[in-house]
């Protein structure tokens, strides 16, 4: 059963991804943007559901999914 401690592997499918930057203006412990690229990376390997859940509901493109 999950509970708020539970962590979760999450990720970004970088080919359906506009580089809108949602994910990092939302979520700022969980994505930040390269610029460069104008693509998202992950700042960490895990995170609570409840936070990649709100990431999730912000991505325009459903980008972002949960292991």
């Amino acid at each position: 059963m999950d509970t708020d401690t539970t962590l979760h592997g999450y990720s970004v499918n970088l080919v359906c991804c506009n580089g809108c930057g949602a994910c990092a203006s939302m979520v700022p412990e969980l994505f930040a943007m390269d610029e460069a690229a104008e693509k998202p990376v992950l700042l960490r390997d895990e995170a609570p559901a409840a936070a990649i859940e709100e990431a999730m509901a912000f991505c325009p493109h459903d980008c972002i999914e949960m292991d």
